[in-house]
C-alpha cells in the first residue's frame, strides 16, 4: 500500500526533473532503481529479522533450564521464525515459557525491522525535501516574462 502512493508520486518528481527529451531515460532509471531497492530492502531486512530474532530467542532462552535435544530442535526451528514450535515433551510450564520466549524473540525482530523502515523513510523524506528543487514549467515561466514585459 506504501508503494502504491509512493511510486507514482516519485516518478512525477523523476520526470518533472527532467527535460522532457530525457523523460524515457529518467523513466527507465527511476524503475530499475524501484526494483533493485525493493529487492535489496527484502534481503537486507530478512537478514535484520532473522539477526535481532536469533539474539533475542537465545537471549530469552538462556534463562530456562532446557535439555540438550531440545534445544537442538529450537535451533533447527529458528529459521521459520515466528511459526517457530516449542519442543513436545518439556512439559507444561516450560512449553509454554518457550512459546512465549519464541513470540518475543519474534516481536523484538519485527520491531527492529519496522524502525528501520521508518528511519529510511523518515530520511528518504528529508533528502527529498532538502535536494529536490521546483522547477517552473515553461510555459507558466514564458506566459509570466510576457506579464513583466507589457507592465
Amino acid at each position: 500500500m506504501g508503494l502504491a502512493v509512493l511510486v507514482p508520486a516519485v516518478t512525477t518528481v523523476v520526470l518533472n526533473s527532467v527535460e522532457a527529451r530525457h523523460s524515457g531515460l529518467a523513466s527507465a532509471i527511476n524503475n530499475a532503481f524501484v526494483q533493485v531497492a525493493g529487492l535489496l530492502a527484502i534481503a537486507a531486512m530478512g537478514v535484520l529479522i532473522f539477526t535481532v530474532f536469533d539474539g533475542a530467542l537465545d537471549a530469552r532462552l538462556a534463562e530456562l533450564n532446557l535439555p540438550l535435544a531440545a534445544r537442538a530442535e529450537i535451533e533447527a526451528g529458528k529459521v521459520e521464525l515466528g511459526a517457530a514450535q516449542a519442543p513436545e515433551g518439556l512439559g507444561a510450564e516450560t512449553g509454554v515459557a518457550v512459546e512465549r520466549a519464541l513470540d518475543e524473540a519474534f516481536l523484538t525482530g519485527y520491531r527492529a525491522v519496522m524502525l528501520v523502515a521508518a528511519a529510511v523513510a523518515a530520511a528518504s523524506a528529508i533528502s527529498a525535501a532538502l535536494l529536490i528543487e521546483v522547477k517552473k514549467p515553461e510555459m507558466e515561466t514564458a506566459q509570466s516574462d510576457e506579464k513583466d514585459l507589457a507592465a
